[in-house]
């Protein structure tokens, strides 16, 4: 086992288990035991009102018209009359508490509208992602029954697509104004149409009746995964779980693990509220009376949005601060070599100040790093990252831009947000911290794999969690949740992680994602592709392996932006070219192709992949993975998807490499090795 150490402690008295570590606890925990709730503080809508409470009678003041349109803030206060209005409203459409309701659409205020008002009255709200697949979406819609569904203009017309498969939907509460000929549509099909204000409106003209309010173990929301593997997974959420995450936040910022936020700051989730990380971090900063505002999920739109909200909170994911990271490297690079050359000397310069503890720069923080940080507003106090790990060079560029403090966090639908999170003062790389206030952490051995908790020099194995977060199982799916949920409440994830001797928690990678090649070595794909993805050629990657093959292929889409200067840099294009080949053309260009993957593999080689790791031949695909519809609301790759839509391209790929790809690789690892030596570095 390991050590006592600073990030989490052991749970006292817990029995010794062969082939599993001892389970952990934040460092915090009061009289060793975990957080459930807080006082006075059971449901959901309980948590709102402390959150209004708070905040007070505090009103913003309409914006002017700007890129956002005309912006007006709605008070706690307001916001609260409204969800209790539409609450009531429901009864006019035939609902009754304990039914499941539909919100189908993206992020917006009515989104969080319409949850709080299932919250009020004990509905169960049943979210669908607005770009899920028409499968994935009947599958939801038939196995919670729904019979309501709240949804936009764009999400009807899906609905109206698959309206013979989904039987169950009898009426549709349109969010947004839509064109006649769909409402017309949509009552030929047998389907009940009405309108959000509406129902709102026959909500404030009913009066309020005696009713019994949820409590802590009812169900609040039934969240559905998103489909990496197989088909969605209804995740149950009781308001105890959602409580007792937002009271793990609370507790973490009372004891400066994280920074604190209240009624001055202004939070964004760039996350969709039909995955949970977005709908948690929403609960979390309400919770605190901050300010919440919903961006436009496009990248350049978002950006706009940003300049304009100013926030002082993002929650995201790594790949958008890659994104952004991205972009403003290309600026630095297109600039003359004494730009470049001041901009590195500024990144180190406040690296060394951070390490010291000085979160500024007294003269690059104005001349550098102010125009940068004024395209996420300018006054981005803390960003939170989760769904995968940040990158050495992304969280440099994070902290000297922004002068923020940053948080990764590991979590899943089933633990309702986080399990882990780095804290204030930890300035490492790499790890997801140490377990949330709420639930206690441990690794169980998977010989299978080759990981065991007696792994030097640390513990490493698939981890297990337990606590007030834990979900109460998957909908309708008995034998599925007793696979995962034990009889005394271990959940396990199916991720690979490791204790380090400090007692942070770092994921390896999923378990059903590792495979084994012909040669017998183990592969990690995600971490593959995290290593290709942090080479500013690529924006996504896909790696791919099985048994009957010794090497590895991939699925590669490039940066026009990044390809463009890389091909003039290799003299494949001209300098200054009139009419360079589109960005499809040189996709398919097969010196593109093999100077691409020479230097993805001296990339690799720099970030210590061993040689079977390394990708033998790959596609490269002009489009990027949400096209197919093979991205996650999180942005993550559905593995089993992408398989199927790229088996013939997998073959071809292993039929051009040939039956001795692992020799021809051998032979090659010299030549990644010498180029080792040369690789650029940040």
């Amino acid at each position: 086992m390991y050590k006592t150490n600073v990030y989490s402690i052991p749970v006292p008295n817990a029995p010794d288990i062969k082939h599993e570590t001892m389970p952990v606890l934040n460092r915090n925990a009061t009289n060793n035991k975990l957080l459930f709730g807080a006082d006075n503080v059971k449901t959901v809508y309980e948590s709102y009102l402390y959150g209004m409470s708070v905040a007070g009678g505090r009103k913003e003041k309409e914006k002017a018209p700007g890129l956002l349109g005309d912006i007006k803030w709605v008070t706690y206060g307001e916001f609260h009359d409204r969800f209790r209005c539409l609450a009531r409203g429901f009864q006019g459409l035939g609902l009754q508490p304990g039914d499941n309701i539909g919100v189908f659409a993206g992020n917006r205020l009515e989104w969080a509208l319409i949850e709080f008002a299932t919250y009020y009255h004990g509905y169960i709200s049943v979210a669908i992602y607005e770009t899920i697949g028409r499968a994935h979406a009947e599958y939801i819609i038939n196995l919670t029954e729904l019979s309501t569904i709240f949804t936009t203009t764009q999400c009807a017309k899906k609905l109206m697509e698959m309206r013979e498969h989904i039987p169950t939907v009898k009426s549709v509460v349109l969010i947004d104004p839509p064109p006649q000929d769909l409402v017309d549509r949509l009552i030929e099909s047998g389907l009940s149409v009405f309108s959000l204000s509406d129902v709102e409106a026959h909500g404030q003209q009913t009066p309020e009746e005696e009713f019994k309010r949820p409590g802590y173990d009812d169900v609040a929301t039934i969240v559905f995964t998103s489909g990496t593997t197989d088909v969605p997974k209804g995740v149950i959420l009781t308001h105890g779980n959602i409580v007792s995450s937002v009271a793990g936040t609370n507790f973490l910022m009372d004891h400066k693990d994280l920074t604190q936020v209240g009624t001055k700051d202004c939070a964004v989730s760039i996350l969709p509220l039909s995955h949970i990380l977005g709908r948690l971090s929403m609960h979390a900063m309400i919770a605190t009376g901050c300010k919440t505002a919903f961006p436009r999920t496009q990248p350049e739109q978002m950006l706009e949005d940003m300049s304009e909200l100013k926030p002082t909170v993002i929650v995201g994911v790594p790949k958008f601060i890659n994104r952004v990271q991205d972009k403003t490297m290309h600026v630095i690079k297109g600039k003359s070599g004494l730009a470049g050359t001041i901009f590195r000397h500024a990144v180190k310069a406040k690296l060394r100040n951070i390490k010291h503890g000085q979160s500024g720069h007294w003269l690059w923080d104005h001349v550098i790093f102010k125009p940068l940080s004024e395209t996420l507003g300018g006054k981005v106090r803390l960003i939170i990252s989760g769904t995968s790990s940040i990158s050495h060079e992304a969280m440099a560029f994070i902290k000297c831009t922004f002068s923020c403090d940053v948080n990764e966090g590991y979590g899943m639908t089933e633990s309702c947000g986080p399990i882990s999170l780095t804290t204030h003062d930890d300035t490492a790389t790499g790890y997801v911290g140490s377990p949330y206030p709420t639930n206690m952490v441990k690794l169980v051995s998977v010989k299978e794999l080759g990981y065991s908790v007696d792994d030097k020099p640390y513990p490493r194995g698939e981890i297990l969690v337990r606590g007030a977060n834990i979900f109460r199982g998957y909908y309708r799916q008995p034998e599925l949740t007793a696979e995962v949920l034990s009889n005394d409440g271990w959940f396990r994830t199916g991720d690979l992680g490791m204790f380090d001797n400090m007692g942070r928690l770092k994921i390896i990678d999923r378990k059903f994602n590792i495979f084994r090649l012909s040669t017998g070595h183990v592969i990690e794909p995600e971490r593959l592709e995290y290593v290709l993805c942090d080479c500013d050629l690529v924006s996504q990657a896909f790696v791919y392996g099985d048994s009957e093959h010794g090497s590895l292929v991939a699925i590669v889409v490039l940066d026009p932006e990044f390809l463009k200067v890389f091909l003039i840099k290799k003299k494949i294009l001209k300098e200054g070219s009139e009419s360079p080949p589109h960005h499809q053309m040189l996709c398919i260009d097969t010196a593109v192709r093999s100077a691409v993957m020479n230097e993805l593999n001296s990339h690799g080689v720099e970030r210590n992949l061993s040689y079977y790791e390394l990708v033998s031949n790959l596609y490269l695909e002009p489009y990027e993975l949400d096209v197919y519809g093979l991205l996650t609301p999180t942005l993550k790759i559905k593995r089993y998807e992408a398989i199927r839509h790229y088996q013939v391209t997998i073959n071809r790929l292993y039929e051009e490499i040939g039956v001795d790809s692992n020799q021809s690789q051998m032979a090659n690892i010299t030549n990644w090795k010498m180029s080792k030596s040369t690789a650029k570095k940040f």
